[in-house]
């Protein structure tokens, strides 16, 4: 069984490289240029455009590259799962579900399971690396299946950004209008509700955002032990480092990672961003 990503679920280059992930990068246009995704284009590249009052675009996995990738996996005679980023925010799953039939034209026995995940960023990341883990445990089409359609059920994606307006420019903020506000030192906590970014509640400086994170994590699991739990930034490392020390010492997690927001997801949110990933029970 083979496993297909797209740019949606921040894994990096040498993560897709090192499992063997078939990749559907998506497009980032900044000044009218258009560049694939961690190929011609860095996160770091994206925030500097940001930085110099740039407003980089975003483009989903064209259909050739999804032609290509299904070809070959007929081709191959493989069988592949496709864990693609949420609906509510591209039109990614729409488009293969589409480029499947078209591919099935040609090659009926073309084995492919999609799955609208409604996850973003390592939301989507977690998820896509657990199920491999559960592939290479010999698990079964049908004990794969049961296992994402739980999966996405519970994973739970807690973010907060610098600036709101990246995300309400963009159209990828549900109910957000009224949330928006210029307050010094305000920080809103968002999650993602039927794949949609929805904002919960706006504090009054970090600490008081991270303890809301805290207690808003306690009450989704009561148990960390077997929890890995992954923390994403985008050009916000000491705040990451901050809010883990804190998940340490109040969760006691199985482990913690932390990772860079890719080039797609930083171009929606800027710098500033801190996201924490895990499952509810």
């Amino acid at each position: 069984m083979k496993m297909i990503v797209d740019s949606g679920s921040d894994l990096t280059l040498s993560q897709i490289e090192e499992h063997g992930f078939y990749f559907l990068p998506f497009g980032i246009v900044i000044d009218d240029e258009s560049k694939i995704d961690q190929y011609e284009i860095t996160n770091e590249e994206v925030l500097s455009a940001i930085k110099n009052d740039k407003h980089p675009k975003t483009n989903q996995a064209t259909m050739e590259q999804m032609i290509n990738v299904f070809t070959e996996i007929a081709q191959n005679k493989e069988s592949a799962i496709y864990l693609a980023f949420s609906s509510a925010l591209s039109g990614t799953y729409q488009t293969a579900c589409l480029v499947k039939e078209q591919v099935k034209e040609d090659y009926p026995d073309l084995d492919i399971t999609i799955y609208d995940t409604f996850s973003a960023s390592m939301g989507l990341g977690k998820l896509i690396l657990d199920v491999q883990d559960k592939i290479n445990e010999s698990y079964t089409f049908e004990e794969l299946d049961q296992y994402i359609k739980d999966k996405i059920q519970k994973i739970r994606h807690l973010f907060t950004v610098k600036d709101l307006k990246y995300l309400a420019s963009g159209g990828r903020l549900s109910k957000g209008q009224a949330f928006l506000g210029t307050l010094l030192n305000i920080k809103p906590l968002l999650h993602v509700e039927e794949g949609k970014l929805v904002p919960i509640e706006k504090y009054r400086g970090s600490k008081k955002l991270w303890q809301a994170i805290i207690n808003t994590m306690q009450q989704d699991n009561r148990d960390f032990s077997n929890e890995s739990i992954y923390i994403t930034h985008s050009d916000d490392i000491e705040e990451a480092e901050k809010l883990k020390a804190l998940m340490e010492s109040s969760l006691s997690p199985k482990a913690i990672y932390i990772s860079n927001i890719g080039p797609v997801i930083s171009s929606h949110t800027g710098s500033g961003t801190v996201a924490i990933f895990y499952y509810k029970e």
